[in-house]
């Protein structure tokens, strides 16, 4: 029995059902209905795709007949649909001059930068073409040459990693634009390098706005004077459920009790702000060491596909004192949720930067492989990237709110660095099941990429696209 699960002419029963065999059809709702010549227009119009000088007279005849059938079944107007049709060919023109649009570059938001921040992206880029981007594979799997990358970059420039951090504190405070786009840079050369980055310039940015100006002059000014490195370990508050790590009140500060279940960089931060619940439900964020003693032993670092090289460790905390002066801030109940909201498309960078690494093998296997249908897919994608890139700088310079928009950005980032990936795999073909390939390398961070700061409505819309 050949099943199809589609809709068909009125016919078609008849002239099956008299040719020995026989078929089991339903009558569709209105709803179904509508819905159903939908699928059908799309797969009246892959047939028009496929069909040669013989048979397409055929294939736009049966275009035309479902078309007809939306317009009847949704009691439209023939003259107002002429007259959209002719008011769109004013306003945009017709497909007669045959051209195909290859891509879009924001020349807006380029000259958005200020003269800093583009010398500033371009002194980057100058180290990681000489100092990473043939050490990809090899930063990814040891974290000393991981840890020598970040204090060498860190030497050539230490306002590479001073980004948001405020003016008051000797930082740059630079615009979002001019951060997304490091983001988005950073991320084509290395996702180890670019991890353990983005966690400090995040620990940082929330030490100079903390209003406890003790935990400032204790630690701000120290990680500055000294060069040293600060991560993040709160993504356990997004977590439903009871807290796994729990701060009570105490007289002089608070009592530590619980799991952490992710903290990356031991043995390359100092420190990092870790993430606690009080008993009313508020988020405490402090300061803490990044090493064993008694109320706190951290795990051996985890084994990771990719970005094995960021040592991300577990945490048991048992009855640890933390000191009211190493409070960073305490925020409401479930303002982590909040703020995820508010930066759904923060993490959608990283996965537009390994898109652009995907993109760098597809462009060196055109030239290996000289084939048109390469060349093609090359050009296809790479016109999708920029086009992306250009609309989520655009969102976080303007400091657009539209949360499904954002998050629809974000699920496309995802996507796209998913087929970026593959496509520099397949165009690599045997050699890109070598693990130190860097096409495999770059499908694996765009796996993390997918995953990093996932809250429920980004897992279930990426999940939607697979549908």
């Amino acid at each position: 029995m050949n099943q199809y699960q589609k809709l068909i002419r009125n016919k078609i029963p008849e002239i099956i059902n008299s040719d020995s065999q026989k078929c089991q059809v339903k009558k569709l709702s209105n709803g179904e209905y509508k819905e159903a010549l939908k699928q059908k227009l799309i797969e009246e119009a892959q047939e028009v795709l496929t069909a040669n000088k013989d048979n397409l007279e055929e294939e736009i005849a049966d275009v035309y007949e479902v078309i007809e059938a939306i317009i009847k079944a949704n009691k439209l107007d023939k003259k107002a649909i002429a007259k959209v049709q002719k008011e769109k060919r004013k306003l945009k023109g017709k497909f007669d001059q045959k051209c195909f649009l290859i891509s879009v570059k924001s020349e807006e938001n380029i000259n958005n930068l200020t003269p800093l921040e583009l010398s500033l992206l371009q002194e980057a880029e100058n180290f990681l073409e000489k100092e990473v981007l043939l050490k990809r594979e090899v930063i990814d799997k040891d974290s000393d040459i991981l840890k020598q990358t970040l204090m060498k970059m860190n030497k050539v420039n230490y306002n590479f990693f001073q980004l948001k951090l405020s003016k008051f504190w000797g930082g740059l405070d630079i615009s979002n634009l001019g951060f997304y786009s490091w983001q988005i840079m950073i991320a084509k050369y290395s996702g180890a390098l670019s991890f353990l980055q983005t966690q400090h310039q995040s620990a940082m940015a929330m030490l100079s706005n903390s209003k406890n100006k003790i935990v400032k002059e204790k630690y701000l000014s120290k990680i500055i004077k000294e060069n040293l490195f600060c991560g993040v370990g709160f993504s356990h508050l997004r977590r439903k459920g009871k807290p796994l790590l729990t701060a009570i009140p105490t007289e002089k500060g608070y009592q530590l009790k619980g799991f952490i279940p992710w903290i990356t960089g031991y043995d390359i931060f100092s420190y990092f702000i870790i993430g606690a619940t009080l008993p009313d439900g508020q988020e405490l964020y402090a300061m803490m060491p990044f090493q064993n003693q008694n109320t706190i032993e951290f795990s051996p670092p985890m084994k990771l596909s990719a970005m094995n090289s960021t040592n991300t460790v577990t945490a048991n905390v048992s009855q640890y004192f933390l000191p009211s002066e190493d409070v960073v801030m305490i925020k409401p109940p479930h303002a982590i949720d909040k703020k995820d909201e508010k930066n759904v498309l923060h993490h959608g960078f990283f996965a537009l930067g390994c898109s652009l690494a995907g993109l760098k093998i597809l462009e060196n296997n055109c030239q290996k492989l000289k084939l048109d249908k390469v060349t093609y897919s090359y050009t296809q994608l790479k016109a999708q990237v920029e086009n992306l890139q250009a609309k989520m700088l655009e969102m976080v310079t303007y400091s657009h709110d539209n949360f499904t928009q954002k998050l629809d950005l974000r699920i496309q980032a995802i996507n796209l660095a998913y087929r970026c990936a593959m496509a520099a795999i397949i165009t690599s073909k045997g050699e890109a099941n070598k693990l130190s390939h860097d096409a495999n390398l770059i499908y694996r961070e765009a796996l993390v990429y997918s995953v990093s700061g996932q809250t429920i409505p980004v897992l279930t819309g990426v999940l939607e696209t697979f549908i």
